[in-house]
């Protein structure tokens, strides 16, 4: 469950950072779905590193 709760705050933290950076440059931030897939599973695949490190 640990996990999971880290790797949804990480990608909340993503989110935020492209529409912070989409706020900035004044446009849209589109991200195709064969990127976005691999970035949560990324995401996930760091939270459980993390986890198992501690």
């Amino acid at each position: 469950m640990e996990t999971f709760g880290r790797g949804c705050l990480y990608i909340i933290i993503g989110i935020v950072v492209l529409m912070a950076l989409a706020m900035i440059i004044g446009g849209t931030i589109h991200i195709p779905w064969f990127i976005a897939i691999p970035l949560v599973l990324l995401a996930f695949y760091v939270a459980a590193r993390k986890t198992r490190n501690k």
